[in-house]
């Protein structure tokens, strides 16, 4: 995958927040793909696990929000990088948890298996439901010429 000069600079100028963020807005099921390829995007330093975990978790979120949720829902995605994790939090109309016994097994079962922390909170009717992935192949914030930054790294073809 070829970085681009555009995530470069964004990664750059994120340095004094230690933080990165994506924002998207989910219409509908087909817009899954886009939250994907923003959360790999934020894990390029990552080892394949720690991506995997959280694309699933990002996945389950959105879908949940497509299916228990009013559309359109704002989704943000939040890489941190003083303690190296990713947040993903869906805030919708109306989001509820599934009320069917096995759909809602398979749910807690992938945020307890993939994430650190997770749950569910409400600002009148708009729901918010995150999730925290923790990323241990990337490292903590402690370097001082990158600030827990990866190095930017180009890609020759």
């Amino acid at each position: 995958m070829e970085r681009s000069a555009e995530v470069i600079a964004r990664m750059c100028a994120a340095r004094g927040h230690g933080e990165q963020m994506e924002r998207l807005t989910l219409g509908g099921l087909t817009d899954l793909g886009k939250v994907r390829e923003a959360v790999r995007k934020l894990l390029l330093d990552c080892a394949q696990d720690d991506v995997i975990d959280a694309v699933l978790v990002a996945d389950e979120l959105g879908t949940l929000a497509c299916e228990y949720g009013n559309l359109p829902a704002a989704i943000s995605v939040i890489r941190s990088y003083g303690q190296p994790s990713l947040r993903v939090a869906v805030n919708a109309a109306h989001l509820s948890l599934p009320t069917s016994t096995s759909r809602s097994r398979t749910t807690r079962h992938l945020l307890e298996a993939c994430a650190m922390d997770w749950g569910i909170g409400n600002e009148g009717v708009q729901m918010i439901l995150w999730a925290c992935v923790a990323l241990p192949s990337a490292q903590a914030g402690e370097d001082g010429d990158h600030d827990g930054f990866p190095a930017p790294r180009m890609f020759q073809s």
